[in-house]
């Protein structure tokens, strides 16, 4: 089993093990190379992770993959979006665009036509637009 760093900012780090998705905080550990019982398990993704960012603000992270999780940080909500069984979208590359407001994030998408979309997803509603 190893680490994989999927994004950091000055106070957290999100990481992968395998299909699991952690948040450490920072402030609450001395070592922050090495996983460790007390960081916080935000999601699974089947077949791992792809990506994740972590909001420029600190108040949510986005994890690509089979689908896309937005993790609210204050509120440990999980919200699981594009992955029902039957019906799962394939993302990766979840991004910030200087020019967006600070609730939206972009992602790629590979259509089942095989064609690649770039998606801009509003964290707050979940309403989502295809730029591409």
């Amino acid at each position: 089993m190893s680490i994989r760093y999927l994004s950091e900012s000055e106070n957290y780090k999100v990481y992968s093990l395998d299909e699991s998705v952690y948040l450490k905080d920072k402030s609450n550990s001395k070592k922050i190379s090495d996983y460790e019982e007390r960081d916080e398990l935000i999601t699974w993704v089947y077949g791992n992770p792809d990506s994740a960012l972590l909001s420029w603000d600190e108040k949510f992270v986005v994890v690509g993959g089979c689908g896309i999780t937005i993790y609210l940080i204050e509120s440990k909500e999980c919200i699981d979006l594009f992955n029902e069984p039957n019906d799962i979208t394939w993302t990766e590359g979840v991004y910030q665009a200087a020019g967006d407001d600070i609730h939206f994030v972009r992602f790629n998408v590979l259509t089942n036509t095989d064609k690649l979309q770039v998606v801009k997803l509003n964290i707050k509603t979940q309403e989502f637009e295809v730029l591409s």
